[in-house]
């Protein structure tokens, strides 16, 4: 599972419904993978989309995040004057930083030679 992040842009007098993530959610079928969306509505430029997608690849849910988002988008007039800007997996810096702090050469299991 990755949680992959799709930033909205806002055209000045748009207006986020409350129930956006259920309204995107909603956007998805069953084989997109799409186990939760939340909305982070306070953030700069524009709303944080947060979806969690179940897919064998972080580039395969990357890709169905931001197709499930453009549909919600194209087709849903509650979302009417929201532009997605960009859509992409969030890394956690500090877990790999560890991983090579502490020897591991980024490695999460020992090598077997």
């Amino acid at each position: 599972m990755y949680l992959v992040h799709a930033q909205l842009l806002r055209a000045t007098d748009a207006v986020l419904p409350e129930h956006a993530a259920w309204l995107i959610s909603d956007c998805s079928s069953p084989d997109d993978g799409i186990e939760y969306v939340v909305i982070h509505s306070d953030t700069e430029p524009g709303p944080l989309v947060g979806m969690f997608v179940l897919a064998p690849r972080v580039e395969a849910a990357e890709r169905t995040a931001a197709t499930v988002c453009q549909r919600a988008l194209d087709t849903l007039s509650e979302l009417a004057g929201f532009t997605l800007q960009r859509c992409a997996a969030r890394l956690v810096p500090c877990y790999y930083d560890q991983q090579f702090r502490n020897g591991e050469d980024g490695r999460d299991m020992p090598r077997h030679d």
